[in-house]
């Protein structure tokens, strides 16, 4: 597929909106990279080409600018299969203390604390170089949004 061709575009956009909304139904975030339907990269120009595709044809709407973009930044939380493991254990692991009725002391002996005090310097770090790299997939996309306005 040529994500640069307006109809090829579509299907790609297409095939990773479906990914994306049975991830967020699965509530399994971040996702592992090797789940997409195709390179990040070639997801990232169907998506551009979609929005001047879109553009030009007068048929973008602000609603439909703000999917683009949120499709856009969400190819932040496509990460590495072993990132992505780690931090559903980890997330595993706060549910499971989270639902522990029992009291503190006897929490820190089980293997929900143990996961949660030996990889939470590392999930906190990871968790923040998601939010940078959805930071500069936003900005990307708005500067490509607006020199498209501006063509």
């Amino acid at each position: 597929m040529n994500p640069d061709d307006p109809e090829s575009a579509q299907r790609i956009v297409a095939d990773y909106v479906q990914l994306l909304e049975r991830t967020l139904e699965s509530d399994d975030w971040p996702a592992a990279l090797d789940a997409l339907p195709y390179p990040k990269q070639t997801i990232k120009s169907a998506i551009q080409t979609s929005y001047g595709a879109l553009t030009w044809s007068g048929q973008l709407t602000g609603e439909l600018r703000d999917f683009l973009e949120t499709a856009y930044v969400s190819l932040a939380d496509f990460v590495s299969a072993d990132v992505a493991q780690l931090m559903r254990e980890y997330q595993r692991a706060g549910t499971a203390l989270e639902t522990d009725r029992r009291l503190v002391r006897e929490k820190i002996a089980g293997p929900a604390w143990q996961t949660i005090a030996k990889s939470g310097t590392l999930a906190g770090g990871i968790a923040r170089a998601i939010a940078e790299d959805a930071e500069t997939l936003r900005a990307e996309f708005r500067e490509f949004a607006d020199s498209t306005l501006h063509c």
